[in-house]
């Protein structure tokens, strides 16, 4: 399946907000473990004080027999030794947990550096400032992308002037063709540049209905026709921008290989489900996932329309930030279904 190119001039995310939670989550830990270790601490003192008087004021074979002013301080050792071992595992597991769910999420991992033992803590700092060299290469390439998609476009664009000379028809029919593939390359990567270099759109409550309304009707007033069954009856905590680039890519994608459009919407307990149904030839089921990748065209769509294969890659990123899925499956009665699902906020 081909995707259309979409040009997102945001990209959404909670990240600070959640990195901060996350924060002070790992540093309310840290207090629960200081409160457990200083009890065991001055008992660790009271009891070597204990047993150091105890060695001068009592015969050493009573000691010997008794054996509880040696035994009382090597137990608080190792009650202190497990504790650390313990608080060690258990901010180990934390970072590994934050950091799954940072890149799952399709954000920038960052981890606290003020928490935690000293080892962590210092394994956090060299984590974020490898993430922050790494963040910022990738910007410089995409930056240097976005600078050649964009210089190509004069070039391009004085091609197709002159394309336009050419006496025989079939020739000037196929350059056409050719240049406006190119063109859509062209953009494509100039969307793809934006999205990842773009500032964060932050989530927040939106009219949903409302934001549906209207991009049915700009639709309607280009001349193409997609129908909207359902509502969704209450504000959604979302990415309006995000949410809208979306849909378009999704809409324009079924309106380019099939007809009677239509766009399904229902609320599923605490969930939002957006399925975008439409009549055309659908996906071979092992590619279902596949056409997700950058600039992969499926062969039954790639001859039929032209694309730059990069519309569905970057969908699929914007639904990740708004922290929702996206998925493709073929309809019983033929067609395809793209089925965009966002949590919804308890009431």
């Amino acid at each position: 399946m081909n995707a259309h190119a979409i040009d997102p001039s945001n990209t959404p995310n909670a990240c600070l907000n959640a990195t901060a939670a996350r924060a002070s989550a790992s540093r309310g830990a840290w207090r629960s473990f200081e409160a457990w270790s200083r009890p065991l601490w001055v008992l660790l003192a009271a009891a070597c004080a204990y047993a150091t008087y105890a060695t001068h004021a009592v015969p050493w074979q009573v000691l010997a027999r008794i054996g509880l002013p040696l035994v009382l301080p090597a137990m608080l050792v190792a009650a202190l030794v497990a504790l650390k071992f313990v608080e060690l595992h258990v901010y180990v597991q934390r970072m590994e947990a934050m950091v799954e769910r940072s890149l799952g999420e399709g954000e920038e991992a960052a981890l606290p550096e003020d928490a935690g033992p000293t080892a962590v803590a210092r394994l956090a700092r060299a984590f974020n400032v490898c993430a922050r060299h790494r963040a910022r290469r990738q910007a410089e390439l995409l930056h240097v992308l976005a600078a050649y998609a964009h210089d190509l476009r004069t070039p391009l664009t004085r091609m197709t002037m002159r394309s336009e000379l050419v006496e025989e028809a079939s020739v000037r029919d196929a350059l056409a063709r050719d240049l406006a593939e190119m063109t859509e390359l062209v953009e494509g990567s100039l969307s793809c540049a934006r999205m990842q270099c773009s500032a964060h759109e932050p989530m927040r409550s939106v009219d949903a209905d409302s934001l549906l309304g209207a991009l049915i009707a700009d639709y309607r007033d280009a001349g193409r026709t997609v129908e909207l069954e359902g509502q969704v009856g209450r504000p959604v905590v979302t990415c309006p921008h995000a949410l809208r680039r979306v849909l378009v890519n999704l809409i324009d994608n079924a309106l380019r290989y099939g007809v009677d459009v239509r766009l399904s919407v229902r609320v599923e307990a605490q969930r939002l489900v957006l399925a975008v149904l439409d009549s055309g030839p659908g996906i071979a089921p092992a590619r279902l996932e596949t056409v997700f990748a950058a600039w992969y065209r499926a062969p039954e769509t790639a001859a039929s329309a032209s694309g730059s294969g990069l519309g569905l890659a970057i969908a699929r990123r914007l639904t990740l930030a708004m922290r929702g899925e996206l998925e493709l499956e073929n309809r019983r009665t033929g067609g395809l279904e793209a089925r965009l699902t966002l949590p919804l906020a308890a009431a």
